[in-house]
């Protein structure tokens, strides 16, 4: 049995092409028939390799260890090897979680892209969904996934305001709505989304659809929003939330309110959209006096 039909036996076609390409990476990094009689050092020494010649992301570096971990598992099912140098390999490379707080939106650009979200030559009675995704992200700062389980049920226009669910990352909260949202809104409920509904063959209680009246992919939302924008406008659903969020907290709002309205678990997520002094004067002179 190839490689290529252990893969496809054991694991998913997703994956195949993926685990293939690190696999072929590791065994050429060996003189040839080498790679199968690679021990637990030289696999160390390998995963040394890629971190100082490869600028990897820690999650693609794990990938490449679980690569790895398939061939050797691949020879001692085929019968070429009867142990695994590798199996109890773990790593804990750090992520670099830590928010770029000087590259974000100020809140006047926040404003430009809900007022420039109409752009859309064709399907014009998707215009009305796009711009309320756009005031979902920059004024209550929802996630992508937030705003795709938001249900009808979910939005109370007589209140004013839209009722977030717990996401795994993301905490329940209640917001208020702008005045300009709730009559978009209105008309949204009362026209566009009707209009989306009639291509379902069953009702959904989502409040956003698609064009054909399912469920949106969180993972659709930037390309509904960019659709007709060009490169240099592309806007991102994330770094919009974070912008908002970073926003509030340099206008001198309080940490625990801001960290209420984001839905974040611990008050240390929230914290790190803070700008220091250092940061608030690289900022300034970079917009004023660039050096050259």
């Amino acid at each position: 049995m190839s490689i290529e039909e252990y893969l496809c036996k054991t694991y998913s076609s997703k994956t195949f092409n993926g685990n293939l390409y690190h696999i072929r990476r590791f065994t050429d990094y060996y003189p040839a028939g080498k790679a199968a009689k690679a021990t637990y050092v030289e696999v160390l020494q390998y995963i040394e390799y890629l971190r100082k010649n490869f600028d990897l992301h820690p999650k693609t570096l794990k990938h490449c260890l679980y690569a790895v971990k398939i061939y050797f598992n691949w020879l001692i099912e085929t019968g070429q090897r009867n142990d695994h140098p590798c199996s109890e390999i773990q790593l804990k490379d750090m992520i670099n979680r830590k928010i770029q707080v000087d590259k974000l939106y100020g809140s006047q650009a926040l404003e430009r892209f809900f007022e420039t979200v109409c752009q859309s030559k064709r399907k014009h009675r998707l215009d009305s969904r796009n711009k309320i995704i756009v005031s979902l992200l920059i004024y209550q700062a929802l996630t992508v996934t937030e705003i795709a389980e938001l249900t009808t049920d979910d939005v109370n226009l007589e209140k004013g305001e839209i009722h977030i669910k717990a996401q795994y990352h993301q905490l329940s909260r209640t917001l208020p709505l702008k005045a300009k949202q709730v009559l978009l809104f209105y008309n949204y409920l009362n026209d566009d989304r009707p209009k989306q509904a009639a291509f379902a063959q069953e009702p959904s209680p989502y409040f956003i659809l698609g064009q054909y009246g399912e469920k949106i992919n969180p993972h659709g939302i930037s390309k509904m929003i960019n659709e007709y924008r060009p490169a240099h406008e592309k806007i991102q659903p994330e770094k919009i939330r974070q912008s908002v969020i970073a926003n509030l907290l340099a206008n001198e709002h309080d940490t625990r309110i801001v960290q209420v309205f984001a839905g974040h678990r611990r008050i240390s997520t929230t914290e790190q959209y803070r700008k220091n002094e250092m940061e608030t004067l690289r900022t300034s002179v970079n917009q004023y006096h660039p050096v050259k």
